[in-house]
């Protein structure tokens, strides 16, 4: 059997520095014989990746079961969460409730006192002190109205403001010569 010589390969250490252009695979001695069928390199890369697919698998249904767990876990949580607030929410109705009727107590008893201090009705005399008339306190007297007082405003407020009606309106400040109109009679019958 005769080669070709022009048709030869060789497999040779390379010196560190630039890779030949011409080289078809590049690394240590396993990683050039990966390419190689049937060597041991090849046999021990495809057991490497074959582990990597089982343990791939394995990781992959670990998960799986591990999101199912954390599923019932949380669901179990939120139950528990739902239950206590339930229970709070009942417990602050409850003491509504309570201070409600605490509230509505006081309030009765206060007027049930103040009704009991009333006199009693059945009796005539128990509005009278001693049963006897007699007299009472007069009012205070109202100081008189003044036709100057024309309330609390300060003056700043009554700037511009017309005077109260009169017969002859009278012109606050002359200087100016602020006319005031005469007042208009309406009729509100049909002639």
């Amino acid at each position: 059997m005769t080669h070709d010589q022009s048709d030869r390969y060789a497999i040779v250490p390379i010196a560190p520095g630039p890779v030949p252009k011409e080289a078809i695979v590049v690394g240590n001695i396993d990683q050039v014989f990966e390419y190689i069928p049937q060597s041991v390199a090849r046999d021990d890369a495809m057991k490497e990746l074959e582990a990597a697919r089982f343990t791939h698998e394995q990781i992959a249904h670990a998960q799986e079961r591990t999101r199912a767990v954390q599923v019932l876990m949380l669901n179990e949580a939120l139950d528990r969460l739902t239950t206590r607030q339930d229970s709070f929410g009942t417990r602050q109705r409850e003491r509504r409730r309570q201070a409600k009727a605490r509230r509505d107590a006081a309030e009765a008893k206060r007027i049930q006192d103040a009704l009991d201090a009333l006199p009693d009705p059945d009796d005539p005399h128990a509005f009278i002190p001693g049963g006897e008339l007699h007299s009472l306190p007069g009012k205070e007297e109202a100081a008189p109205l003044r036709a100057e007082d024309q309330g609390n405003l300060p003056n700043e407020l009554l700037e511009g403001v017309p005077p109260g009606p009169a017969t002859h309106p009278i012109d606050p400040d002359p200087d100016k010569g602020t006319v005031y109109p005469q007042p208009i009679s309406v009729s509100l019958n049909k002639d």
